[in-house]
């Protein structure tokens, strides 16, 4: 009788268990917000350029360009983490020998949320002088 009881009762604590898990509400995904608050383009070689971008506070992201300049490509990737506000911004100055044109940049962010794993990318024209 008592291992009757004991499998019964272990039964139950399993049952119970089984219930809670699928009762307890599934994580939450949500979109990470990417916004592009400012864009230097078009710009002259030899001057500032500046990306300015809003997301959600701590969201690790990335900004990635590539230009000619001269015989030479300029690849640049420059992380930054975002302020407590969301906002993101990177400035540099744009090689006085850059060749003009349309050049993809590209902000990528990578956020950790309840568990997963959220990305956003904005790819636009930078336009060189």
């Amino acid at each position: 009788m008592a291992k009757r009881f004991d499998r019964s009762l272990m039964a139950g604590l399993v049952l119970g268990a089984l219930i809670a898990a699928s009762s307890a509400p599934p994580a939450v995904a949500r979109e990470l917000p990417l916004i592009l608050i400012t864009l230097t383009s078009p710009v002259s070689r030899g001057h500032d350029a500046r990306v300015a971008v809003r997301t959600a506070p701590g969201t690790q992201c990335m900004l990635l360009f590539h230009y000619q300049a001269g015989a030479t490509a300029k690849n640049l990737a420059m992380p930054k983490r975002a302020d407590d506000k969301g906002r993101v911004s990177w400035r540099w100055r744009v090689d006085p020998h850059a060749v003009p044109g349309s050049w993809p940049i590209v902000v990528h962010c990578t956020d950790e949320f309840k568990g997963s794993v959220e990305q956003r990318r904005l790819e636009m024209p930078f336009v060189v002088r």
